[in-house]
Formats: C-alpha cells, structure tokens, sequence
C-alpha cells in the first residue's frame, strides 16, 4: 500500500503512469481524500511515571 499526497490529479496522472512503467502490478486501486483531514501521524507519548 502507497500513500502519496500530490496537489492535483493531473500530478496523479503523471505518478500512475511512471509506477506502472516502473512496476509490474496486475491490479492498482486508487482512493482520494479531497479534503484535508488529518495529516499527523504520530501519536502522543505521556511522560513515564517519577520513580522515587
């Protein structure tokens, strides 16, 4: 699974066409957010506990 973020579709277009040159892949589905929704990954780490 590939996560790619480009600004447009054409751009998609041009990364498609360059992966399936590059790879051979039987099938490719595609999925597109259109808005923005959440783009941090990381998780916070609370602190660990005071030992005394």
């Amino acid at each position: 699974m590939l996560r790619v973020v480009i600004p447009d579709m054409p751009s998609y277009d041009v990364f498609y066409k360059k992966l399936i040159h590059a790879v051979p892949l039987k099938n490719v589905t595609s999925r597109f957010a259109m808005e923005k929704i959440k783009s941090i990954t990381a998780l916070p780490v609370p602190p660990a506990p005071a030992v005394d």
